[in-house]
């Protein structure tokens, strides 16, 4: 999936949303639907990373696996969110794994400390 592509617009607009559901939204959910904007964003996360993991590798495989690290680290932190500890820490654990072959490049180190602190944080860890 080409970075300059109208789908990659469409996949950046999806997880823009994602985030601001999670993020701006799930502040005004009411308490009856504590998760209510947590579940919407998680929803179109999945969709985003269906999406990618559609698009070949070939000669961008770093960039690939951070854009599907940044997506299971997401994703970990919404399960974390909603108390679902277990499914939190498999993507986080997933996040740090596509990360490990680069996890000393400048554009990488960030995401992948991050996840391993969320990682710890989820109940477990390194």
């Amino acid at each position: 999936m080409a970075a300059g592509g109208s789908g990659w617009a469409a996949v950046c607009e999806k997880f823009r949303t994602a985030r601001t559901l999670s993020t701006v939204e799930s502040r005004k959910d009411p308490e009856t639907e504590p998760y209510r904007s947590k579940y919407s964003a998680r929803a179109l996360l999945q969709e985003v990373k269906q999406l990618l993991s559609a698009a070949e590798e070939g000669d961008e495989a770093r960039l690939l696996a951070v854009r599907r690290a940044v997506l299971e680290y997401e994703l970990g932190v919404n399960h974390t969110d909603t108390e679902e500890l277990s499914a939190g820490e498999e993507h986080l654990q997933r996040c740090t794994q596509l990360l490990e072959p680069h996890r000393l490049s400048p554009d990488c180190v960030s995401l992948y400390i991050q996840a391993q602190v969320g990682w710890g944080c989820a109940g477990r860890g390194p």
